[in-house]
């Protein structure tokens, strides 16, 4: 029953989505642009500022791995010389 109820729901759910998203991809339809005064390179800028800032938060990472690789490297020297 509650199984049945929850298909139904998504059945609803997924038309609403359907009427309200009329686009299926990235890119604006003409009408929309035309209907709307909608910026037809508006989400190609917002995805270059995003893969940007992906590309940016990935060099950060990359330097900061690498900071940790040599300080592990230092201290491993470190407690090889105190064996000694």
């Amino acid at each position: 029953m509650i199984r049945t109820l929850r298909i139904w729901l998504w059945g609803i759910v997924a038309e609403l989505e359907y009427q309200l998203y009329p686009w299926k991809s990235n890119d604006v339809p003409q009408w929309a642009v035309d209907r709307y005064n909608i910026d037809n390179g508006a989400h190609s800028t917002e995805y270059e500022y995003t893969d940007h800032l992906n590309f940016e938060w990935l060099k950060c990472q990359e330097e900061k791995v690498a900071k940790l690789q040599l300080e592990m490297l230092s201290v491993i020297d470190r407690l090889n010389k105190m064996e000694r």
